[in-house]
């Protein structure tokens, strides 16, 4: 097949998978071109050796002063705001490209700003497939302090002006959120067939858009997360970009909760973040007497030596979709102990490659406590999340679903 692959990522665990599908499919004798712009990491995605060098257009989602009022405007007549336009006429210039590269199949992935990519709406009369990690969850749920934040508090001493100021606030908030939803309706209608990486994103796929999705599990490359037989050493390991969705703060208030003669440091690991959540989390260890270490855009062969010699990955991220974090532990032999939230519940079987709580830190730390002082319970779980990641993850399979979906998305087409 001649496959145009689109994306808009950033660095982490969507970079990775799409890095996987691409060194695969390149392998198997697939011809593939990279399209994508310029906000996206590219030197993460590192896939030269299989695909060329990506073709790049312009994007700047930089908002100004006058651009959040020419917003506002356009909100209330229901009109698509500047980082829309903006994204549409990327997506044109990309769909221009891939139209005259003489490809049988479109294969887009997410898209950062958007999550729902907009390419697909632009490119005819070609096959094409989306490999959705998940929707824009911030257009879909309850964030307590985003978009659909609870309304203030009717009972309270507000004078008219802040009251007047909150009111129109909120009108344009809702009403550009309602055009996003719209246009992220008519991008989802754009595609012939939508992938996704779990069973539990499925079913935000169908609460999103109304209709589901196949599920088509990622692999784990284990030549990139070896088992080195290293000495463990007496250290918790958080791994996700330091934002609240990752919920280091659940993490930090677990291991508090671990007696203080023996409470192991947290090291968290990180590809990005936000700098002042940061020093919120670093103040809430502090408070806790906590030892929390962070760590930023670590090296492969750094996060392979975390991963060989920490004593336990303690996983606290929001409604994971899918979850890289505990199948790479297991690979490297290291035991999880996680939220059982989203996709994680299918990754992490309990009692077999970790364990599974509520997010109550006391019950978190209870697990961790147990990996900690128990030897053998700590061999066993190592020896089973290794043959787990073996023979249930593996990229080879990986690759085949995707390979499969492509060539039935063209039998289709």
């Amino acid at each position: 097949m001649n496959i145009a692959v689109w994306h808009n990522l950033p660095s982490g665990g969507a970079s990775r998978a799409l890095h996987q599908h691409i060194k695969g499919l390149a392998q198997r004798g697939h011809q593939l071109t990279v399209y994508t712009t310029s906000l996206a990491d590219s030197a993460y995605l590192d896939v030269a050796d299989y695909a060329g060098a990506p073709k790049v257009v312009p994007l700047d989602m930089t908002l100004r002063i006058r651009h959040k009022y020419q917003d506002r405007l356009s909100s209330l007549a229901l009109q698509t705001d500047t980082q829309i336009n903006r994204m549409l006429i990327a997506c044109q210039q990309s769909a221009a490209q891939i139209q005259a590269g003489g490809h049988d199949l479109l294969f887009a992935n997410s898209c950062q700003h958007f999550m729902m990519p907009y390419i697909g709406r632009f490119v005819k009369q070609l096959p094409k497939l989306l490999y959705l990690q998940e929707p824009n969850r911030a257009l879909y749920e309850a964030f307590p302090t985003q978009r659909w934040a609870a309304l203030p508090d009717a009972t309270n001493n507000w004078r008219k002006s802040d009251y007047r100021q909150a009111f129109w606030q909120d009108i344009f908030e809702q009403r550009q959120a309602r055009v996003r939803v719209r246009e992220e309706l008519t991008n989802y209608a754009a595609y012939d067939q939508l992938l996704v990486n779990s069973y539990f994103s499925n079913e935000s796929v169908v609460r999103a858009y109304g209709n589901g999705a196949d599920v088509c599990y990622l692999g784990i490359d284990s030549d990139l997360f070896p088992y080195l037989n290293k000495p463990r050493k007496p250290f918790v390991m958080g791994l996700g970009a330091f934002f609240p969705h990752k919920r280091p703060d659940t993490a930090i208030r677990a291991v508090a909760q671990l007696p203080a003669s023996r409470r192991p440091p947290l090291v968290w690991v990180g590809n990005m973040g936000n700098e002042t959540y940061v020093s919120e989390m670093r103040q809430l260890a502090s408070e806790l007497t906590v030892d929390f270490q962070t760590r930023e855009r670590v090296t492969q062969e750094e996060l392979v030596e975390l991963l060989n010699t920490a004593s336990c990955l303690l996983y606290t991220s929001g409604l994971e979709p899918f979850g890289f974090a505990p199948l790479e532990a297991n690979a490297c032999g290291l035991p999880v102990v996680a939220v059982a939230e989203g996709g994680i519940r299918e990754t992490v079987i309990e009692e077999k490659n970790g364990f599974l709580t509520s997010r109550d830190p006391a019950q978190l730390a209870a697990a961790v406590d147990r990996l900690l002082t128990d030897p053998a319970l700590h061999q066993r779980f190592s020896e089973q999340g290794r043959t787990w990641v073996a023979d249930q993850w593996g990229i080879d399979s990986a690759v085949d679903r995707l390979e499969k979906a492509m060539k039935k998305v063209l039998r289709q087409g």
